[in-house]
This record gives structure tokens, C-alpha cells and sequence, in this order.
């Protein structure tokens, strides 16, 4: 489709004056084929922005807009360049190589974006950029074909101020003239293939972001630590590590604020400059930590030592090493992440700076944390060979054989605003503090800890999701019914939890109770009507009290309750799709009938069971799977051409049903 030129401004509704357009989006459709005429952009002598999106598959071009090898077949250049005089925004996503960019009166452009286009180093536009001597902003992202830029670029282009190399996957080096742009403010080379800087950068006296992020960079020349008015600089590098030196003169720079360096080695740091608000050093090979008692504007502050010995056994007994003290004077601190493999311990006397929000603490040989502040917000411990921790309130410490991970009843710390806990694999006995001072707690995750009892937490009002996993110490779940606001509880592999006390919250939407082989009796059920999922897989398990009451439940999954003989009548879960009973030997009933609304309908290796209640009336059951019953009597009335059925009988090989049942119930635990 080739359409005139009054079609460019009438098809975006732009008005009846072609030349008064001074801004046009073009959004190309895939299904159309475009034509883009001379005449059509002559007409648009006003024009100053000009944005094409949309895919070039259907794009076409007259002729004469097109490069040609011949130059007789191109436009004397005062014809050319009429077309868009007044354009100074030219924005081309995947802009065509073909199409002449001398055709558009360039030389004041100030914004032009190329990104996600095919142009390669050899493009014949680049030797009419020297022309634009008022350019401010180049965008680059995303031109995958590009290996390296034109040495002359840097001189044509001193007025530069943004650079957008990011995404060009092939882009290998930068040219050494790009110490001629001067004037360049933010040069992005994250994603690309450049390994180095030049030295050039040196003197880019008015830079003021660097960003390389997933890229191959293997060294950061010393001259970019000279850049005084350099604000931000961010280097990942995720394939490989890289070797860093920062320059003992960048503690003159007092415009830097943001320094980040992923994957970065660095054995040495020099005096960093006190205007830093964020730091994150990712690959610090020291066994000391570095003095950073001057950045007292700090706001997040990352260190991540690098560990040598990843078992994280020690030899020996080992050598006390505390946080620094310096930590707690960074009053402005509200992100912590500290990896460290040599910290054991923290002074009696320090206190986490009191704006301090989340903390981050991957510390193998920690066994005692400072006390914490009361805008804490979000905690994660990852403490592998702990043997007693102290996590204190401002107000006082606990026993030094106690794991304390919250602050005590009697802590005066009533406004913390903690809200999530997460505790992983703690194999040492240890206790935890009471948790009931800590209001605003909404989810616990504790997995792999060696605790015999969680005090206070039939007190938390306002836990919305509990997980407990792998608490081989357990005994007792404490009252729950208080916790008016809990929606999910997931119990799994506590093999000595005997008792769950009291009655469970109504409130609970969600519940798994899943491989506590000690568990001899469930809390009545039939006051959860809000719960709409229910997953129990306990082999000790003789009856499920209450099961017939949960009007709201749609899932159902009972597996490997060993001691269960009957199933109660179902008939008025109105709400269940799905029903599966998986591995109950001892299972000889399910009395009374199954509700309309059940979809699907799965049972397997329940040897004792003789029958199965009515199938044939659920209209709206669409998957039947019945298999290793073998004294199960099938009646023809429940195979419908409109139900999925699979049904193995007495002589049917068993094909690993109970690895998949436990799969399902492992995902809940992920």
C-alpha cells in the first residue's frame, strides 16, 4: 500500500495545514505495506518531532529516498536537504540502513534515536553526523549488528551529552575519540561486548553517570576515578569477575553518590568521598573491613566478602572478630547487606542505626547480631554454623545461650514495624525470644531449625501466612485461634509434633499439614468456612473432624493417611473441583455422595476400598483417574465420553504415583 503524501498527517488526524504539523507519531502496521514518498516529507516543513515505531518488514521508500552505490543517482545535496528543516527530535525504532538519512536536514537535530535498528559499522550515516553540531542525545540500545563505533565520532559529536550503547550484544570497544564529548553527562555500555575503557574517558570532565551493567568489562582504567563531577557509577559483570583499583583521588570527588560494582575484586579500597549515599561492593577479597566510619551519608550500604572456604567448617576455634562499630554511627543507613565470612560477633554496646529498614546478614560464623532498631522492617538471616545468636532490642540483651531472634516481651520495643521473618537451616539447638511484642509481623518462614518451640506466637494479630518446614524439635503448636487475620498454614515434616493446641483460626484459607508422622489428631475443621484449600498427608491420622462442613473448600488432597477407614459425606462442598485420595490402605469408604460441582476426581492405592460413591450424575466432572484399587467393584455408569477416565485394575503395573503425590506436596515447601 503506497499512500500520498496528504496521507502522512490525515491518517493521524493532525488537521487540514500539512505544513502547521510540527509533531508526527507514526505507528507502522504489520499488515500494511507503507510507502514514504519525497513529496510526502517535503510537505512537512514545520515539522520538529518525528517518531516511527512499529515493525520495517512492510516498510518501502521511494527511490530517491534510498542510498545508492552510483552517486549519480543521488540528489544534489541542497535538494536533499529541504526535507524536515525544522526537525530536531528524529525518533526511528529500528530505523531502515537503506533509507538515506542525508535526506533530513540534520544539522539541528538534538534528540536521535535509533534504537533496535539493523545499521552495522559500515552505515553511510555515520559520516553525516559530523554535521550535527547541536546533537545532545544519541540512542543506540538494542542494535544487535553493531561491533564498533567510527573513530571520528567522538569529533563529530562534542556536543554530545547522552550516550545509549546498552543492548548492542556485539558492540566490542569504544573509540578513543570519545574523550572529544566533552560534554557527554551519561554513557550506558551495559550489555555489550566492551571489555575495556579507553584512557580517553579520562576526559570526560563533565560526566556524570556511568553505567555497565551485565557486561564483559575486565578493568576500570584509573583515569575515570579523576572525573570529579562523576555521580553514579555502576559496573555487573556476571561471567567473570574483573580486577579493580579505585584510585586513592577519588575521595576528592564530592559529587559522588552511587558506586556500585558487581563481580568486581578488589583487595584494596582506598578513602572513599563522603557525599557516597549508596555503595554495594560485590567481590571484596579482604579478610579485614575496610574503614568506612567517614560516610556518614551513607543510605544502603552493601559489602560482600568473598568467601575462600565455602564449606564453611572451621578447623578450629575461631578468632573473635567483631562488626565494626563504625556501622552504628551511619545514622542515615536504611539498607544493610553484609557477607562475610570472618564476623563472628558483634560489641555489647552497638546499636543498628536507628533509620536502618532492612537487613540482609549472609554470615556463616555469626553468632551474636547488635541490637535492633525500631523502623526495621524486613529481616533476612542466612547463618549456616550458628550456635547462638543474639538479635537484641535497643533496650537490652539476652542470654548468650539463647537465639534470640526478636526482641523480648519486657523489650519496650512496641512500634517495631517488622512485618516478615524468614529463618533457613540452623542445624545447631537453639532457641528463639518471644515473638509477641512484634505487631506488625505478617509472615514466618522458618525451615531446617533447630528449635523445640516458637514463644508468642498465638499472640501475633496481625500473620497472615505461616510455613514451618523441617523443625525436627517441635512438639507443640501452640493456640492459634487468636490470629484472626492468618490465611495460610503450612506444616511439613515436624516428625515429632504431637498436638496441634486449641481450635485454628477461622480466618485460614489455605491449610498443609504434610508428613508429621507423631500427629494422631487434627483440630476440628468445621469452622474454617472461609477455607478453600486443604492438603493432609499424615500417616497417624485415624479422622478428619469436621470435613463435611467446609462450604467454601475447592481442593481436597488426602495422601498416605494410613490409619483413616472412612471418608465422611461431601455432599455439601458445594465449591470442590477437586478431589484427590492418594496411598490410604486402610481406606474402606467414602460415605454418602459426592458434590455436583466436582471437575475432578482422582484415587489411587486405596487397596481396602470397595466403592465408590455415584459418578454418573456429576454433570460437570471432566477427569476420572482411579488406579491400584484392586478390590474396587467399577460400574460402567461412571465412564461418560465426556470425562477423561483412566482406570488400572488389580493386574495394573504401578507407575510411581506416590513420588508424584510427593512432588506436589515438595512444591509447597519450595
Amino acid at each position: 500500500m503506497c499512500f500520498p503524501s496528504t496521507f502522512l498527517f490525515l491518517k493521524f488526524s493532525f488537521g487540514q495545514g500539512k505544513k502547521e504539523a510540527e509533531a508526527l507519531r507514526i505507528e507502522l502496521d504489520h499488515q500494511q505495506r507503507y510507502c514514504f514518498t519525497y513529496e510526502g516529507l517535503e510537505s512537512l516543513s514545520d515539522l520538529r518531532f518525528f517518531d516511527v515505531e512499529g515493525s520495517m518488514e512492510n516498510f518501502h521508500a521511494e527511490e530517491r529516498l534510498l542510498w545508492h552505490e552510483s552517486p549519480s543517482n543521488v540528489l544534489p545535496t541542497n535538494e536533499n536537504s529541504v526535507l524536515l528543516p525544522q526537525l530536531r527530535w528524529l525518533s526511528w525504532s529500528d530505523f531502515p540502513p537503506t533509507l538515506n538519512i542525508a535526506n533530513f536536514f540534520v544539522e539541528d537535530l538534538v534528540i536521535l534515536n535509533l534504537s533496535g535498528s539493523k545499521i552495522t559499522d559500515d552505515w553511510k550515516g555515520w559520516s553525516h553526523m559530523k554535521v550535527m553540531e547541536n546533537l545532545k542525545v544519541l540512542n543506540l540500545i538494542g542494535c544487535e549488528s553493531l561491533q564498533r563505533l567510527p573513530d571520528e565520532l567522538g569529533r563529530g559529536l562534542a556536543s554530545l551529552e547522552y550516550l545509549y550503547l546498552n543492548s548492542c550484544g556485539s558492540l566490542k570497544r569504544l573509540p578513543d575519540s570519545i574523550g572529544n564529548m566533552e560534554l557527554l553527562i551519561e554513557l550506558d555500555i551495559s550489555d555489550t561486548g566492551i571489555d575495556k575503557l579507553p584512557d580517553s574517558i579520562g576526559k570526560l570532565k563533565n560526566l556524570k553517570r556511568l553505567k555497565m551493567k551485565w557486561s564483559k568489562i575486565s578493568k576500570i582504567p584509573d583515569a575515570l576515578w579523576t572525573i570529579e563531577k562523576l555521580e553514579e557509577i555502576e559496573a555487573y559483570c556476571w561471567s567473570h569477575n574483573f580486577h579493580v583499583n579505585i584510585g586513592n583521588c577519588v575521595h576528592k570527588n564530592e559529587s559522588l553518590r552511587i558506586l556500585k560494582l558487581v563481580a568486581a575484586e578488589i583487595y584494596l579500597l582506598a578513602r572513599l568521598p563522603e557525599s557516597l549515599v549508596t555503595l554495594s561492593l560485590d567481590s571484596l577479597k579482604m579478610d579485614t573491613f575496610p574503614d568506612l566510619s567517614n560516610l556518614t551519608n551513607l543510605k544502603e550500604l552493601d559489602l560482600r566478602f568473598s568467601f575462600f572456604d565455602c564449606d564453611w567448617e572451621s578447623d578450629g576455634p575461631v578468632e573473635e572478630y567483631p562488626i565494626p562499630q563504625w556501622i552504628g554511627n551511619l545514622s542515615k543507613l536504611e539498607s544493610l547487606y553484609l557477607r562475610c565470612h570472618f564476623v563472628t560477633t558483634s560489641p555489647t554496646d552497638l546499636t543498628l542505626p536507628p533509620q536502618l529498614k532492612e537487613v540482609h546478614l549472609e554470615c556463616p560464623e555469626l553468632r551474636r547480631l547488635p541490637r535492633l532498631s525500631s523502623s526495621l522492617s524486613s529481616l533476612h538471616l542466612s547463618l549456616y554454623s550458628m550456635e547462638s545468636l543474639h538479635l537484641s532490642s535497643p533496650y537490652g540483651t539476652t542470654s548468650p545461650t539463647d537465639l534470640t531472634l526478636l526482641p523480648h516481651r519486657d523489650s519496650g520495643l512496641t512500634h517495631c514495624r517488622l512485618s516478615s521473618l524468614h529463618f533457613h537451616f540452623c542445624d545447631s539447638p537453639c532457641s528463639m525470644g518471644d515473638l509477641s511484642n512484634l505487631k506488625n509481623l505478617s509472615s514466618i518462614f522458618i525451615e531446617g531449625t533447630a528449635i523445640e518451640e516458637i514463644p508468642g506466637l498465638g499472640c501475633l494479630e496481625n500473620l497472615r501466612d505461616l510455613r514451618l518446614f523441617r523443625l525436627g524439635r517441635v512438639k507443640i503448636l501452640p493456640d492459634l485461634s487468636n490470629l484472626n487475620k492468618l490465611r495460610s498454614l503450612y506444616v511439613s515434616r515436624c516428625p515429632n509434633l504431637v498436638e496441634i493446641q486449641g481450635e485454628l483460626p477461622e480466618s485460614l484459607e489455605a491449610l498443609l499439614i504434610y508428613s508429621c508422622e507423631s500427629l494422631l489428631k487434627l483440630p476440628d475443621l468445621s469452622n474454617l468456612k472461609n477455607l478453600s484449600s486443604l492438603r493432609i498427608s499424615c500417616t497417624t491420622i485415624e479422622e478428619i473432624q469436621g470435613l463435611g462442613c467446609l462450604g467454601n473448600l475447592g481442593d481436597l488432597r488426602l495422601d498416605q493417611l494410613g490409619q483413616l477407614k472412612l471418608l465422611p459425606d461431601l455432599s455439601n462442598l458445594n465449591k470442590l473441583e477437586r478431589l484427590e485420595v492418594q496411598s490410604c490402605p486402610n481406606l474402606v469408604e467414602i460415605q454418602g455422595e459426592l458434590p455436583e460441582s466436582l471437575e475432578e476426581f482422582r484415587i489411587n492405592s486405596c487397596e481396602s476400598l470397595l466403592k465408590l460413591p455415584v459418578l454418573s450424575s456429576l454433570n460437570g466432572l471432566r477427569k476420572v483417574t482411579i488406579k491400584h484399587c484392586t478390590k474396587l467393584n467399577m460400574e460402567d455408569e461412571w465412564d461418560r465420553e465426556d470425562t477423561e477416565s483412566e482406570y488400572e485394575g488389580e493386574d495394573a503395573e504401578y507407575e510411581g504415583e506416590d513420588a508424584e503425590s510427593e512432588s506436589e506436596y515438595d512444591g509447597e515447601d519450595d
